[in-house]
């Protein structure tokens, strides 16, 4: 064999062995015990907190029932409570555990209702240049039925 050749396999080798030694101590022992995932990221999840209770904690535990039917058969009914509210799986644990203040700024209901050229002429859209003249826009809309102004 050429003695360029060796050369060559034996950095080849080299970058190999390199390559895997680097590989074990980066890559976590649980890698692959469930196909492409780390095994131990399900107990890891497992441990978070709570925070978040879900829509129909809030209206089926008969706390917020009227405010709950009134959603439930709105246009924001596919808008889960706590996108507006927060997390509030402590307040539902704990009814004196409120949960973080309301965002109704303008920018926040314009993350959906400004207007885009890719929504659909259907989804309910506004200029924010001209409609509302600056305004929040809960002084004249309630988010809860957002169809009554």
């Amino acid at each position: 064999m050429q003695p360029h050749l060796k050369k060559a396999f034996t950095l080849l080798a080299l970058a190999i062995i390199a390559f895997i030694f680097v590989r074990s101590l980066v890559v976590p022992l649980s890698f692959g015990q469930y196909g492409w995932y780390r095994g131990d990221a399900l107990g890891d999840i497992r441990n978070f907190p709570v925070e978040y209770a879900g829509s129909a904690s809030c209206g089926e535990e008969n706390c917020h029932t009227n405010i709950y039917s009134v959603w439930i058969n709105g246009s924001h009914k596919t808008v889960n409570c706590e996108t507006c509210h927060g997390p509030s799986g402590k307040h539902v644990n704990n009814i004196r555990e409120m949960p973080g203040p309301v965002n109704d700024s303008r920018d926040y209901c314009g993350i959906c209702h400004y207007k885009r050229v890719a929504r659909p002429t259907t989804f309910p859209q506004i200029d924010p240049a001209v409609h509302g003249q600056d305004m929040q826009c809960t002084y004249c809309h309630n988010p809860h039925k957002p169809w009554f102004v």
